[in-house]
C-alpha cells in the first residue's frame, strides 16, 4: 500500500482521495456539506424538454414564480382544517376592529350632533380620556385637542390594522 501527497495536502491511498469533510456532527447528518460535494462529483444530467417550463432554456425568475403560483396545492383533511381555522380567526380578528371603528366613529359623530358646531376642537369639550392600566395606575385629561388627537390617531391606527388583517384573509388557488 502505497501513501501520496496531493498538491492540496491531502493523503491519497492507492490513487483515491481521502474524504475528509464530516459525514456527522453530534450524530447528526451534515445535509449541507454532503449535498455540496456530491453536486460537484455528479454531473448534472440532460434535461428533456418536458421538464424545462415553457420549452425555454432562459426562463427567468418570475416567470418561474408565476407558474408555481398557477399551480394548485392539494391539502389533506388536516391541512384543511388548520386553514379554516386560521382564517376564522382572522375574520375574528377583522370584525372586532370593524367595531371598534364602527364605536369611535358613533361616538365621535354622537359629540358633533351634541354641540351643533363646525369645529372640531369643541366636539370634545365635555369628554374626560382615561386609561388605566392592571395594577391601578391612571392617566385622565380633559383636554379636548389632547382628545381629539387621541381619537385622530387611535381611527388611523384600527384602519392600519384592519388592512394588515383583510390583507391576510386570503384563499388558496
Amino acid at each position: 500500500m502505497e501513501t501520496k501527497v496531493n498538491q492540496n495536502g491531502q493523503a491519497s491511498v492507492n490513487g483515491t482521495k481521502a474524504d475528509k469533510t464530516p459525514k456527522f456532527v453530534a450524530g447528526n447528518p451534515v445535509n449541507v456539506e454532503t449535498k455540496k460535494v456530491e453536486a460537484k462529483n455528479q454531473p448534472e444530467p440532460p434535461k428533456s424538454e418536458e421538464s424545462k417550463p415553457n420549452g425555454n432554456d432562459g426562463a427567468s425568475k418570475v416567470e418561474l414564480k408565476e407558474q408555481l403560483a398557477q399551480q394548485k396545492p392539494v391539502l389533506n383533511l388536516d391541512e384543511t382544517l388548520k386553514l379554516v381555522a386560521e382564517l376564522s380567526k382572522r375574520t375574528a380578528l377583522r370584525d372586532r376592529y370593524k367595531g371598534y371603528m364602527d364605536s369611535l366613529a358613533g361616538f365621535e359623530d354622537s359629540q358633533k350632533e351634541n354641540l351643533d358646531e363646525l369645529e372640531d376642537e369643541t366636539a370634545f369639550q365635555f369628554c374626560e380620556l382615561v386609561i388605566t392600566d392592571n395594577k391601578g395606575n391612571r392617566f385622565s385629561t380633559k383636554s379636548p385637542s389632547v382628545i381629539k388627537g387621541t381619537v385622530v390617531f387611535i381611527s388611523g391606527r384600527f384602519a392600519e390594522r384592519l388592512a394588515e388583517v383583510e390583507a391576510g384573509i386570503v384563499l388558496p388557488a
